[in-house]
């Protein structure tokens, strides 16, 4: 298949995916960015799917609104001004006069996503039929956090909270945030803030094309090292710019937070690639519970080497990202590896920052700008603070480990010569009524009951 007809049929699966509802557009929405499981061409046509979704009829929408906001009044505008797979946004007006917009889950959205997650959950397993165990398991994985998240992205409540979350974390950043109003699980009513979408020629004629991208990265990469939470979804329809300047974020729904250690281990991840050091990024990969199980680690370390090497040596932070993801597919097909849950989120929100930001600067290199930030944060120190933990953790673990097994041979030891000691300590009593010498009962008694400490 040459690449026109694969972009033809790639065309024809995101169709088919609009066709079939809200679940199979937030699915395609996620494959878009999974490298380790689509091709580049099917990569491209499923993006559109972060925009180009169609609304749902007014007259359901309207219903919805209805039903949650019985005690507030608003009169809501019928043409939406977004609309994506789980939701849509109407512009709105209250009693007073104030313009607010409103968040409406798409109607039997819920129901919609329970039925089609059971059919998509049974259909799993026979994949392994066909398909490689490791592919089989990362795209279990995205299918697990697909599941995990897509029920809190339309509770509309959890949004309202991490939206006043992050905009308290992103306070000291030119940074503006929707104010909620009003939140229940189905409708979120939010203050309304105009804005340029972030990769217009509009938003450059505000702000520099290099500065803008630069800004961007720098505040959701900073939410996913500092702070407890981090926006997740940072394709350029969630990003705008206003007239002073400012960065807009919208839509807050997927949110995602590291804890320390994986913070750390991810860190440790990306200095052991700047590095080519192909040992310690296996231990880290252990780490993460990305390999499997029966895998043999020293040959996956030799194996990972190679690869590095095969990039002509080139240090991840002189790396474009995109060659980065292709190394990362590369190894997740060639390795017994598996995408780790906990990394999921990330490295699908990382993959979506690198393409908003390269469509504003062209030049931008997402690498060296994280490489570089992670250097300038000390956080490095923190690496090495890790790597020392483990190490020692591993040292302890080994002697505990080796006491283990040193006292298992002292009990079969012992359980071998048991009749021995026994043998002995009956002799030294014998010795004593026959010879009524108690230094030598005593000495033939010491030397059965030496057999316990040998």
């Amino acid at each position: 298949m040459n690449e026109t007809e694969m972009r033809e049929e790639a065309g024809k699966f995101t169709d088919a995916l609009i066709s079939l509802g809200p679940t199979f557009i937030k699915l395609g929405q996620i494959l878009s960015v999974s490298p380790n499981i689509m091709p580049e061409a099917y990569m491209q046509e499923l993006r559109r799917l972060q925009d180009d979704v169609p609304p749902a009829p007014f007259s359901e929408v309207i219903r919805v609104v209805k039903q949650e906001l019985k005690d507030f009044e608003v009169q809501i505008e019928e043409k939406a001004i977004a609309a994506a797979s789980l939701g849509e946004v109407h512009l709105g007006r209250t009693p007073d006069g104030r313009i607010v917009a409103v968040k409406v889950n798409r109607p039997h959205v819920e129901e919609i996503i329970k039925t089609d997650l059971k059919l998509v959950k049974r259909l799993i397993p026979m994949l392994r039929l066909f398909l490689d165990s490791s592919f089989v398991e990362s795209f279990k994985v995205i299918i697990n956090q697909f599941s995990a998240k897509i029920f809190e992205e339309m509770d509309y409540t959890k949004e309202a909270f991490y939206m006043r979350v992050i905009s308290e974390d992103l306070k000291d950043f030119r940074v503006r945030t929707p104010r909620p109003l009003l939140a229940t699980k189905r409708v979120l009513v939010m203050e309304y803030l105009p804005g340029i979408k972030c990769t217009s020629p509009e938003a450059w004629k505000v702000v520099d094309r290099k500065s803008l991208a630069w800004r961007i990265f720098l505040v959701f990469i900073t939410l996913v090292l500092d702070s407890q939470y981090f926006h997740a979804d940072p394709h350029p329809g969630n990003i705008a710019v206003d007239g002073e300047g400012n960065i807009i974020l919208y839509d807050f729904g997927m949110v995602g937070s590291l804890d320390p250690d994986t913070r750390r281990k991810l860190i440790r991840l990306y200095v052991s690639i700047s590095r080519g050091d192909s040992l310690n990024l296996v231990r880290v990969l252990d780490e993460l519970g990305a390999i499997q199980p029966e895998a043999d680690r020293r040959l996956l370390a030799k194996g990972l080497s190679l690869v590095m090497k095969s990039m002509g040596g080139i240090p991840v932070e002189e790396m474009e990202f995109r060659d980065f993801e292709r190394l990362a597919s590369e190894v997740f097909y060639r390795f017994p590896l598996r995408l780790p849950a906990k990394l999921s989120l990330y490295l699908r929100m990382s993959s979506v920052l690198d393409g908003t930001c390269r469509e504003i600067d062209p030049e931008f290199d997402f690498l060296r700008n994280l490489v570089s930030l992670i250097e300038e944060k000390g956080l490095l120190r923190e690496v090495y603070l890790d790597q020392l933990r483990d190490f020692w953790d591993n040292l302890m673990r080994r002697m505990q480990m080796s006491m283990l097994d040193s006292e298992k041979y002292v009990v079969k030891e012992k359980s071998d010569l048991a009749w021995i000691r026994i043998i002995l300590v009956a002799a030294s009593l014998l010795a004593y009524l026959i010879t009524k010498d108690y230094i030598l009962s005593i000495l033939i008694a010491i030397l059965g009951l030496s057999f316990t400490r040998s």
